[in-house]
């Protein structure tokens, strides 16, 4: 049930929110590049699940140490890339 409840949250939140900003982006600024587009929805979308474990952290060590920061920050981008660009890839092609 963990592992559900993980991946739901790790693969089912990028995703969802990588399409809604990737949608946004579209209606408020359609003149925008689809590279760009899709990352500046990637980007937040990927890093929106991994926030509590940033605090987390960052409470934990109080910034003494940045690997275990960078370690989490790093999971947020991996989920970015590998959730993210292609949902909102997905979300703002041509329908042709």
């Amino acid at each position: 049930m963990v592992w559900l409840i993980a991946a739901l949250v790790l693969i089912g939140v990028p995703a969802v929110l990588a399409t809604v900003f990737s949608w946004r982006l579209a209606a408020r600024v359609p003149a925008m590049p689809r590279w760009r587009r899709v990352a500046l929805a990637a980007v937040p979308a990927g890093l929106a699940p991994v926030t509590p474990g940033l605090i987390a952290v960052w409470r934990a060590y109080r910034l003494t140490t940045l690997v275990p920061l960078g370690t989490v920050f790093t999971l947020g981008l991996i989920v970015a890339l590998v959730v993210g660009v292609p949902a909102a890839w997905r979300a703002t092609r041509v329908k042709g």
